[in-house]
C-alpha cells in the first residue's frame, strides 16, 4: 500500500509540474511577443521622427516648433520603446530559464513516476507469488 501511495503522490505532482510548465511557456510566449511589440514599435517610431524632422525651407515659426515638438515626442517614444524592449529582452530570458526548470521537474518526476509504478508491479507480483492459488471447492477435502 506504500508503494501505491507514494505513487499516487507523484502522479499529483507530475500534474501541478505539467501545470507549471504550461504556465512558464506561456509566460515566456508573452514575454517574446512583448519584446517582439517593443522593437517594432521604437522602430516605427524612429522612421516616424525621420520622417518628420523639419524639412529645409520656408515654414513659420509656430509651424516649426510643432513639428520639432511633435519629433520629440516620437523620438523618447522610441527610446521608452527600446527600453520596453530591453526589459522584455530580460524577462524573456528569466521564462526561458524558468520553463527549463519546470521541465527539468517534469522529466524528473515522470521518472520517479515511472520508479514507482515499477514498484507496485513488483509489490504485486511478489504478493501475488506469495498466495497459494485457490484451490477448487472439491480438493479442499
Amino acid at each position: 500500500m506504500r508503494e501505491a501511495r507514494r505513487l499516487a503522490l507523484i502522479r499529483r505532482q507530475a500534474l501541478l509540474a505539467q501545470v507549471a510548465r504550461r504556465q512558464a511557456l506561456r509566460a515566456l510566449a508573452d514575454a517574446l511577443a512583448a519584446e517582439d511589440r517593443s522593437r517594432l514599435i521604437a522602430a516605427r517610431s524612429r522612421q516616424l521622427a525621420a520622417a518628420s524632422a523639419p524639412q529645409p525651407g520656408a515654414t513659420s515659426g509656430a509651424a516649426l516648433a510643432a513639428r520639432s515638438g511633435f519629433a520629440a515626442s516620437l523620438a523618447r517614444l522610441a527610446a521608452t520603446a527600446a527600453e520596453a524592449a530591453g526589459d522584455a529582452a530580460r524577462q524573456s530570458a528569466w521564462q526561458a530559464e524558468t520553463l527549463a526548470a519546470a521541465e527539468t521537474r517534469a522529466r524528473r518526476l515522470a521518472e520517479r513516476e515511472a520508479e514507482a509504478r515499477a514498484a507496485v508491479d513488483a509489490r504485486k507480483a511478489k504478493r501475488d507469488a506469495a498466495e497459494p492459488a485457490p484451490l477448487a471447492r472439491k480438493l479442499h477435502t
